[in-house]
């Protein structure tokens, strides 16, 4: 009976001995060897943005912050609200916004345009910041050092800048598939959009933006580009203006656009739009202008749009010019989920 009690004995100390290596093996407590793929992370991944930085994120993004509204309308192409953590507050703006109804629930509203508060980020902890190559260089060095994520996406003056960014989000979020299903649909209406007007012969109707922005709509901007889509000749660059370049009363003059577009009335006129117009359509210079005589308002949301939606703006731009030929009844927000 001792040699049975010996034997049960030792056979505990050997299963105790090998519970103990079999522990730190499996790591608890230890640490995975160098060069070993044991204990790396399978969701971690690395992409680069348009500025050449490789941003590696240790998890597919669930909490996504963005600067302005327009990547918020590129997101939410991509992904469900519930993954933004915050919107501009201007998403809220019927007569600006593709997404009021997709964003209506998202608690944060940011009141800035060109800025993403400090206290907000560390508030809101988000797994990755978007933010166009015109972010402030301060900004995107806060943020970086303070360990967040941060995607530059380019500044969108074309479609293929819709494309780019599109894509370009889908990779970070792991969302490539809806990604790729939005700009299809963008790329379909276009198709739909080309078929349409090809048999709007030149010339092409003048059409005169009336913006408060008078830097705004020259060669190199999303807005041209939406306008020759759309069959219309572009008064500030057919006068040779580029994006960024002031257009002045001679210009105008000298453009002798066929219709001006202005900003339909707002809900809210925060920014004296409606002031600006009267002043400028009363200005004895343009006395005798045949665009006097025409003049067609168009929303917001369609004369400075830059996000897959820029399809609705076309199509919107064209109605105005030539009658109401895009039924924009079903317009809604492009997505890909």
């Amino acid at each position: 009976m001792s040699g049975i009690r010996a034997i049960s004995k030792s056979l505990c100390y050997l299963l105790v001995s090998l519970f103990a290596v079999s522990s730190l093996l499996s790591g608890c407590g230890g640490k995975t060897p160098a060069g070993s793929d044991k204990g790396k992370t399978d969701t971690a991944y690395t992409v680069t943005d348009f500025q050449g930085t490789k941003v590696t994120f240790s998890k597919k993004p669930m909490r996504i912050i963005a600067q302005s509204m327009t990547f918020d309308t590129l997101l939410l192409g991509i992904v469900p609200p519930e993954r933004l953590v915050a919107c501009n507050i201007l998403c809220q703006k019927e007569d600006s916004s593709f997404v009021v109804e997709e964003t209506k629930d998202i608690p944060v509203k940011l009141t800035m345009f060109n800025y993403i508060p400090t206290d907000l980020a560390l508030k809101l902890k988000p797994d990755v910041i978007v933010l166009p190559n015109t972010a402030k260089p301060e900004m995107i060095h806060t943020f970086r050092d303070l360990g967040f994520p941060v995607v530059i996406c380019k500044s969108i003056n074309s479609i293929q800048d819709v494309r780019d960014n599109m894509t370009l989000l889908g990779k970070a979020l792991q969302e490539e598939a809806a990604a790729a299903k939005a700009i299809a649909e963008m790329d379909r209406q276009l198709e739909e959009i080309h078929h349409v007007l090809e048999a709007k012969k030149k010339p092409w109707p003048v059409g005169m933006l009336v913006s408060q922005m008078t830097s705004y709509g020259g060669k190199g901007s999303i807005f041209d580009v939406l306008c020759t889509e759309a069959h219309v000749n572009n008064g500030i660059a057919h006068v040779g203006l580029h994006s960024g370049e002031k257009l002045t009363k001679e210009l105008v003059i000298k453009a002798d656009p066929d219709f001006f577009m202005v900003s339909a009335p707002q809900k809210t006129d925060n920014y004296k739009s409606e002031e600006f117009k009267k002043e400028f359509l009363s200005d004895p210079a343009y006395k005798g202008l045949r665009a006097l005589n025409n003049i067609v308002e168009i929303p917001n949301k369609y004369l400075y749009t830059n996000s897959q939606n820029c399809v609705y703006a076309i199509k919107g731009i064209a109605n105005y010019a030539y009658g109401n030929i895009f039924d924009l009844k079903e317009e809604k927000l492009i997505k890909g989920y």
